[in-house]
């Protein structure tokens, strides 16, 4: 029973770890593009925002797939990720810092407080609330897994399996070598499994609090989750392009080589002691616990590697380069990437421009179609022939977005983010619509030229005025779709509004040639039918218009 409550202890340690991840996630979601902005700007700038992102997902590992997600669809460099994995190593220290606190007079109210804001109704509390429960269980669990640790130390047997790799210096004051490779390939697997390395450093804080692990025995098993940490980039990268698979391998290569300088320097005596050891007691000060030893030793191994290999941020790169060669043809970049599916904000970032292309190519289509009468050179017409194959792949990338949005759906949302993907659904299906109307546009007009159809001067002017006002329409919509747009969006309802006028007057002006003889009915109906699929056309570009200027910062906060 005490194992299985220290394994109570476990799970409410990872669910309130999880819970506030996400709730600090909710909360910095609209900022993560904001931050996004800085990770190209110098070297200093992207540590700064790998230490800040990964603080927020409390995972060194989220933090890399991230970033493989980010190269894979085209967001961001080999050379710009280089900051971001050595900040993320740094930002996973945080919370390990916060968990060697001894501060279980918050535990309860943090809980209380917590589940009571989530009760309300204003986004904001309701994150905050998530983010307060997580801590208060995260500190729960951890003090169940202490205590019921404690009284596993009595047992000689559960001892005994941690002193098989006993790293506890002999009496020259080197680590055994045999020992410190198992405890760092029991961190090593241990984080395989549980797939968080800073779970792995609260059951060794909690192990060591329960006087069954030594300081030593405790950054040997350290130093391996920081190896095992990074499995969980690798196993991402697989079906990635090969510039994302060299960010992974640069992840990999940092905690390689920052175990092997830590490694190096316990071979170095200081006072009678490795040196890495000695360093920690200095930082630590006299006095200091066990467990704070150990989350000093965690921040240490990482901003000490981190400060080490600046100076190598180019050279890496290259290294993996070597490794992994990389052609041009090699590239080819996923604007829906599945790894950024964890950080929504950004998913639909992504989404939003891949309706936009969407919308471009539709439109193309659209133009095409409407210059079969009167400007049907060699090269439209060799568009005319490429229609049915572009209406296939607006097809195909409405059933992308449709497909990314429901997997976008099953993850952690804000209210926010909630009603922001039914705007990007409908705007995606109306691209599509636009898409059926150009191909409809396109056989009308092959029968108008089959059949020798000759609109009046008048009709093909007005014809004319349509298209290029039709086309300004859609460019503003195009322009609604981006994240800084410069369009108003009541500068589409006045363009909407100019369209239907002029559609309505042609029509009238039209009927009005019908009754006064200048127009023979043949022409005239086919004339009609033109105006009608137009004015459909124009309908759907309107409505993703209008929605668009809806999606970045105009839905109404629910509270």
């Amino acid at each position: 029973m005490l194992f299985v409550n220290a394994l109570g202890g476990l799970a409410l340690f990872l669910f309130g770890m999880k819970l506030m991840s996400r709730g600090l996630q909710k909360a910095a979601g609209e900022k993560m593009r904001t931050v996004l902005r800085f990770f190209s700007s110098n070297r200093l700038a992207g540590i700064l925002s790998g230490t800040v992102v990964t603080s927020v997902f409390q995972s060194s590992s989220v933090t890399t797939v991230m970033v493989i997600g980010f190269i894979n669809a085209g967001l961001l460099t080999l050379q710009q990720s280089v900051g971001i994995i050595f900040g993320a190593n740094i930002g996973t220290t945080i919370t390990a810092q916060l968990v060697a606190f001894k501060i279980g007079v918050i535990i309860m109210p943090s809980i209380i407080l917590g589940l009571g804001m989530t009760f309300f109704r204003n986004e904001k509390v309701v994150q905050l609330g998530e983010t307060l429960l997580g801590l208060g269980l995260l500190f729960f669990g951890m003090e169940i897994m202490s205590g019921e640790l404690k009284q596993l130390a009595d047992h000689p047997a559960f001892v005994s399996a941690f002193q098989r790799f006993d790293c506890t210096p002999g009496p020259n004051g080197i680590i055994p070598p045999g020992a410190l490779f198992g405890a760092i390939g029991i961190g090593l697997v241990a984080t395989m499994i549980v797939q968080s390395s800073l779970a792995c450093i609260g059951i060794v804080i909690a192990l060591s609090a329960g006087g069954i692990m030594d300081l030593y025995t405790a950054v040997g098993i350290l130093l391996g989750t920081n190896i095992g940490t990074t499995v969980t980039a690798q196993l991402a990268a697989l079906t990635t392009n090969r510039v994302a698979r060299q960010a992974a391998l640069l992840h990999t290569l940092f905690n390689v080589i920052g175990v092997l300088i830590a490694v190096v320097s316990f071979l170095i005596p200081w006072g009678g002691e490795p040196a890495f050891f000695r360093l920690i007691r200095t930082v630590s000060g006299v006095g200091a616990s066990l467990e704070r030893q150990i989350a000093n030793a965690h921040t240490l191994f990482n901003v000490g590697t981190t400060l080490l290999l600046i100076p190598f941020m180019s050279v890496l790169p290259r290294i993996c380069e070597a490794i992994i060669p990389v052609k041009a043809v090699d590239v080819r970049y996923i604007k829906l990437e599945p790894h950024l599916l964890n950080t929504p904000a950004i998913a639909l970032s992504q989404t939003a421009a891949e309706l936009r292309k969407m919308l471009k190519r539709a439109w193309k289509m659209t133009d095409t179609a409407l210059k079969i009468y009167a400007h049907n050179d060699e090269r439209n017409q060799e568009r005319v022939k490429s229609l049915p194959q572009r209406e296939e792949e607006i097809d195909a990338r409405q059933r992308d977005i449709a497909d990314y949005l429901t997997a976008l759906m099953l993850k952690p949302l804000s209210p926010r983010e909630s009603r922001q993907i039914p705007v990007l659904i409908h705007c995606t299906n109306d691209a599509e619509k636009i898409g059926d109307y150009a191909m409809e546009l396109c056989d009308l007009m092959k029968r108008i030229k089959a059949d020798k159809v000759q609109f009046s001067e008048d009709a093909e002017l007005e014809l004319e005025r349509i298209h290029g006002h039709l086309e300004t329409l859609t460019e503003n919509a195009i322009d609604l779709l981006k994240e800084n747009h410069s369009q108003n969006p009541e500068t589409a309802h006045a363009a909407h509004a100019e369209m239907q006028k002029m559609l309505d007057e042609a029509e009238l002006t039209h009927m009005n040639r019908l009754y006064e003889g200048k127009c023979i009915t043949k022409n005239g109906v086919l004339f009609m039918e033109l105006l009608e699929k137009i004015r459909k056309t124009e309908r759907h570009i309107f409505n993703i218009a209008e929605r668009a200027g809806d999606f970045y910062g105009k839905l109404p906060d629910v509270g």
